[in-house]
């Protein structure tokens, strides 16, 4: 007899999203998908390959543990002809048997202390859920019996195990999450009286074996996140790494004996923070990074003063004091720059610093569950298919993010994590965006809607909040998923100083509209002021910037907004005189009006231009700012002169 079976695993969202360094975040994306790599591959061991239906490899190599080319999802549907009962336990034990050896290979450098790594290991056992129902089928009856599946699945997980917890203890519980308790015993931290120098070694021993901060307290979970290694080797770049690319790229224009110089003054900044730092290994980039001409492997984080407490943190420490760890790690990196700023000026280049931000991005097809009922209702072949079409995309994706020096975090099915420098991130999306319509074009739901992706975007500071940023693309996914026939992009900038600017439309609306405006803000054609004097022309007028002048009350004359906004980008390039060419302003005004509905006649070169409201323009023009910046840095100086020539 067939049977059609259902497992999923979990939790999913909460596990990935507690985490407070990029490594956490990644491993859990990666540990989730080894646990249902293991659970696909007992159902194949006991049923053959063709047994999966979703996911649906082509090669039983590609379940492996440890293939990272190969995202299983953990939902798990698949026809089988055993027992259910008896395949459900052995599908079980196969993940559990995964878990521990994952769980052994974080925690075989860990000196746990009496009988904490008990507890850290039933810790991780509590946290996996595993879920499984099956019916009986025919072959005819597939999407029948796969609708009633779901609904079984629901119910059941709304029926979860509860027990009372083996490991509970007044010991304090974890900075990330604040759920589970703390593995790391009190004694291992400090006191308030221990000397600097003990405060130290304590600091570099606990960093060493737990890889944990001074302030952080951590469960076996944390532990494990921390302290696992994925397909990909240890290494993951963090936030301040990324939103450092476009300067680090800036820094490859230095040559023969300026580069020498530099890397002098590099070396002998290193060298004052491994011998201070809680561990000499420092960050390094991931293995399949390239090597810098001036850092090497280290990460771009060490270009940054605000970091150094991270490696260099000691509580009750004198920092007015030029001896200071910390204070002498600063003056080296400020030498550093002062070396750097020397050759800059030599070569006739601009000094500049590093960006402090760094774009978060999240995807996720369009009415995929319409998309794969409608499949499925052509039984489970033609489900196979898109599901191994799926698998395509999530490798294509892969591809994308790296050739765009972003990091994936997560490529699976129609969901797409992943973290990107500035300078890149609008292309990146554009390409995700037009490989998932290509690679899905033959699928299409009922009502013959063919898939499309919707994109989110946050744009944050390096220091903020993982879960904050988070919290923040998955917002702005959700915005673009809500416009109107979807197939957008939603971008929301979040400034230290509090301020969030938010843009979103569809694509070949806002993601060109938003490529014009960044090379108009590349190559210097809109003063930089100019957004922030529209928006204070609409606050003097009593409305608000955030919202569309025609849908706020005892305001009948929005057009005149429009009207003052050209004129203040007219007044902007026309002063100084001749600072911008005649048909460079002739251009941009085109631009504007086409954009603020003025004028309604095709744009010459990007073709009819969706009209937006002030306060939208407004965002844009802010957003565009800021992505120009990370370009122009990122920039090498025949790569500008061939945009100012091209114009």
């Amino acid at each position: 007899m067939n049977y059609l079976l259902l497992v999923q695993i979990g939790p999913v969202q909460d596990f990935i999203a507690s985490a407070r360094r990029t490594r956490d975040l990644a491993f859990g994306s990666w540990f989730l998908s080894e646990l249902s790599r293991a659970a696909a591959r007992e159902i194949v061991a006991q049923n053959g390959l063709s047994s999966l239906i979703f996911p649906a490899p082509a090669r039983e190599e590609m379940l492996q543990p440890n293939n990272g080319d190969f995202v299983v999802p953990n939902k798990i549907i698949a026809v089988v002809q055993q027992s259910p009962q008896t395949l459900g336990e052995q599908i079980q034990q196969a993940i559990m048997e995964r878990l521990h050896a994952i769980c052994d290979q974080a925690y075989r450098a860990i000196h746990f202390a009496g009988d904490m790594r008990s507890i850290a290991d039933a810790q991780v056992e509590e946290l996996v859920e595993f879920f499984w129902v099956a019916l009986s089928f025919q072959d005819e009856a597939y999407q029948h019996t796969r609708a009633q599946l779901e609904a079984m699945m629901a119910a059941r997980k709304s029926t979860r195990n509860f027990s009372q917890v083996s490991w509970g203890d007044a010991v304090p519980k974890s900075s990330i999450n604040g759920q589970l308790e703390s593995v790391i015993p009190e004694r291992e931290y400090p006191s308030p009286g221990a000397s600097e120098e003990a405060k130290r070694n304590i600091l570099r021993r606990l960093y060493n074996n737990y890889g944990a901060g001074p302030a952080e307290r951590l469960s076996g979970v944390d532990l494990l996140k921390r302290r696992g290694v994925t397909a990909s080797g240890e290494h993951f770049p963090s936030t301040s790494h990324m939103a450092t690319i476009p300067f680090l790229q800036r820094l490859e224009i230095l040559k023969n004996g300026h580069l020498r110089r530099v890397q002098d003054a590099w070396e002998s900044y290193i060298e004052i923070v491994k011998e201070k730092a809680f561990s000499p290994q420092l960050e390094r980039v991931p293995d399949w990074y390239p090597d810098h001409p001036l850092l090497g492997r280290y990460e771009g984080s060490m270009l940054l003063e605000g970091r150094l407490v991270d490696v260099l943190y000691a509580p009750g420490e004198d920092m007015s004091r030029r001896s200071a760890p910390i204070q002498m790690a600063k003056l080296a990196l400020q030498h550093f720059y002062a070396v750097l700023d020397a050759q800059f000026d030599v070569l006739r280049l601009p000094r500049m610093r590093p960006d402090l931000y760094y774009a978060f991005l999240q995807a996720d097809g369009d009415g995929m569950g319409e998309i794969i009922d409608a499949q499925a209702a052509h039984g489970e072949t033609r489900h196979r298919q898109l599901s191994q079409t799926l698998s395509d995309f999530a490798g294509k994706a892969r591809t994308i993010v790296r050739e765009h020096q972003g990091a994936m975090i997560y490529a699976g099915g129609d969901d797409v994590q992943a973290l990107l420098p500035l300078h890149t991130v609008l292309e990146c999306a554009s390409q995700l965006a037009s490989a998932f319509r290509d690679t899905l074009q033959e699928f299409e739901d009922q009502a013959g809607r063919k898939p499309s992706l919707s994109v989110g975007i946050a744009i944050a500071h390096h220091l903020d909040s993982l879960q904050r940023v988070r919290r923040l693309a998955k917002n702005a996914e959700d915005q673009a998923k809500g416009i109107e026939g979807k197939k957008a992009l939603c971008v929301t900038l979040s400034k230290r100083s509090g301020e969030t600017y938010t843009i979103a439309g569809h694509w070949d609306n806002l993601d060109r509209s938003m490529q014009r405006l960044v090379d108009f803000a590349l190559r210097g054609a809109i003063p930089h002021g100019t957004p922030y004097e529209l928006r204070d022309l609409v606050l003097r007028l009593g409305l608000s910037a955030e919202e569309p002048a025609q849908s706020q009350p005892d305001y009948p004359y929005a057009a005149v907004i429009e009207l003052d906004a050209l004129r203040i980008l007219k007044r902007k390039l026309a002063v100084p005189k001749g600072k911008f060419p005649p048909d460079q302003v002739e251009e941009i005004e085109r631009f504007f009006k086409a954009r603020l509905g003025i004028e309604q006649e095709p744009h010459p070169e990007i073709g009819r231009v969706q009209p937006v409201f002030i306060g939208e323009l407004i965002h844009e023009l802010i957003v565009a700012q800021v992505l120009a910046s990370a370009k122009q840095m990122a920039q090498s100086e025949r790569e500008r002169s061939r945009v100012w020539l091209h114009r």
